[in-house]
């Protein structure tokens, strides 16, 4: 397939929102992948210092009233806290698929019959794609992600 477009960025710790990237398509597609991925989804051990603790559990107990150990605190961060993104798209302010899974690899294929869990096929794809980055949580500053769309 022939690549088509292709974004990167940076979103830093906290941002929640979305980009929307817009492609016009100059011919009808009869196939379409558009790929996405980020880095920094979990901590590493590496990452967790102890201002890093300190700054968690304050606010789980301010936010949540919630206490703990600082093995807790630890385990919490290790394990449970993630950055979530996630890609929608559509054509002609049309849906056409939204992936919520956990990768921080994805694509949204479509080609006729098929497409991917998550997306509507289609046999042609003409006008305006638009494809959002939904981001609802960003753990680490300089987390970077990559949009590639293809199609023939």
């Amino acid at each position: 397939m022939n690549k088509l477009y292709r974004a990167a960025g940076t979103v830093d710790r906290d941002f929640v929102g979305q980009i929307t990237y817009t492609i016009c398509l100059d011919h009808p597609l009869h196939e379409l992948d558009i790929e996405f991925s980020f880095d920094k989804q979990r901590f590493q051990e590496s990452d967790v210092t102890p201002a890093l603790i300190a700054e968690t559990a304050q606010i789980c107990r301010e936010k949540y009233g919630l206490t703990g150990t600082e093995d807790d605190v630890r385990r919490a961060i290790l394990g449970k806290m993630k950055t979530e993104i996630h890609t929608l798209a559509t054509i002609n302010d049309e849906f056409i698929g939204c992936v919520h899974k956990q990768l921080t690899h994805r694509h949204m294929h479509y080609a006729w019959p098929d497409a991917s869990e998550g997306c509507i096929p289609r046999e042609t794809f003409e006008g305006v794609l638009k494809v959002t980055v939904l981001v609802f949580n960003v753990i680490q500053d300089d987390t970077h992600y990559s949009l590639t769309v293809r199609g023939e």
